[in-house]
């Protein structure tokens, strides 16, 4: 079964990905070596991540990936997905008669959200027992 939505559709949600682990990233004041430190990922993936780009293909990290960049981030992981709050059209059918609740999304909600992490935490990450978001 192939997919739906035509390749170029995804595309654009790769690089809207790409464009908000990059601009929560320097909210933080992190650069792509300590965020994929954070992360547990390798900086050539931020990289890739943030200019869509993979070997040439768009970039297309798993899921764990995106819930390690949240994490790392302090985000919910909702935060990074273009479109969290929107269907995505013809892409997840509703196969009975009743509309699926319909998905409430706000970040971010406070300034605290989006502002620059402190110097300690650049440095070392989040204390132990630090709850991710």
């Amino acid at each position: 079964m192939g997919d739906v939505l035509p390749q170029s559709h995804w595309a654009s949600y790769a690089l809207g990905l790409g464009e908000r682990v990059r601009a929560i990233r320097l909210m933080r004041g992190l650069s792509q070596s300590r965020l994929a430190e954070l992360a547990g990922v390798s900086r050539s993936l931020i990289s890739n991540l943030e200019r869509n780009d993979y070997n040439s293909k768009v970039a297309d990290p798993t899921l764990s990936t995106c819930y390690r960049l949240a994490s790392a981030l302090q985000v919910p992981p909702a935060a990074l997905l273009p479109g969290a709050a929107e269907n995505v059209e013809g892409y997840f059918p509703v196969t009975d008669s009743q509309a699926p609740a319909p998905i409430r999304f706000q970040w971010p909600r406070s300034a605290q959200d989006t502002a620059r992490f402190h110097d300690m935490y650049l440095r070392r990450g989040a204390p132990q027992g630090t709850p991710a978001f």
